[in-house]
């Protein structure tokens, strides 16, 4: 009987979390999931998530806690668990709703911090703890406002800017070993982390009346395609939209 693959999931927040999403179509598709949550506010909305996954073990994590991290590998290490998934789906900025010129480099290093060098601070330590497997896949989430100005999406936009770049970075150094990483760039979707961005309702339906189809990309869509991203051993340091057509189109509507 083939081995059951392990995903790290880090990132989900609720039942409308992107990384929820993923980590039900990876738990579909014959994954163990290893996840983890920000706080103990958050546990009780995690576990609504997790309790269908069949998850018994969660892990307290936030960005750049040593220790936390430190815990997880110990505990893959000690159960004799082998990472084939790293999904990275964190982020935050905690002055998004201000106009990036106003924006404070505090802020700034918090963002990058959090959102895009976490992905490499973890990457470094699963490697480090010889915990994740060969053939193993990285993926984490970003957004098409890293190309173009989007409204309200201030300072994440440069942001995500990096995350992408780090991508690229980290799919050429481990490609070697044979770890892929990937970005999943879905469309505006209604997210506990969308719900703090200035004008996200109205972009949305802005979205919807570009979209060739006339709808943005589900959760259910973003979670197929990224296990297709995990999965297909062909695809590596990508980023990948899943926007039902919306960027391809300029419209004067």
């Amino acid at each position: 009987m083939a081995r059951r693959k392990n995903a790290l999931v880090i990132g989900i927040a609720n039942e409308s979390s992107i990384s929820a999403a993923i980590a039900k179509e990876l738990y579909e598709n014959g994954y163990n999931i290893i996840p983890t949550y920000l706080n103990e506010r958050a546990l009780a909305h995690v576990k609504k998530v997790t309790d269908q996954l069949g998850v018994e073990t969660l892990f307290p994590f936030q960005a750049g806690d040593e220790k936390q991290l430190q815990d997880i590998t110990d505990y893959l290490n000690e159960n004799d668990i082998k990472i084939d998934v790293f999904v990275h789906g964190i982020a935050f900025a905690s002055e998004i709703k201000k106009n990036l010129h106003e924006v404070s480099w505090t802020s700034f290093k918090e963002a990058v911090k959090v959102s895009a060098f976490s992905m490499v601070e973890i990457t470094r330590k699963l490697i480090e703890e010889d915990v994740l497997n060969p053939d193993s896949s990285i993926l984490t989430i970003s957004y098409r406002g890293s190309q173009v100005a989007v409204e309200g999406y201030n300072m994440m936009g440069p942001v995500k800017n990096i995350l992408e770049a780090l991508v690229r970075g980290l799919a050429s150094e481990l490609g070697g070993k044979g770890i892929r990483v990937n970005a999943v760039s879905p469309g505006p979707v209604m997210t506990r982390a969308a719900s703090g961005i200035n004008g996200f309702s109205s972009l949305i339906e802005a979205v919807k009346k570009t979209s060739p189809i006339g709808r943005t990309a589900s959760l259910e869509d973003i979670g197929r395609m990224s296990y297709e991203m995990i999965h297909n051993p062909s695809i590596n340091g990508t980023v990948y939209l899943v926007d039902c057509g919306e960027s391809v189109v300029f419209s004067v509507k």
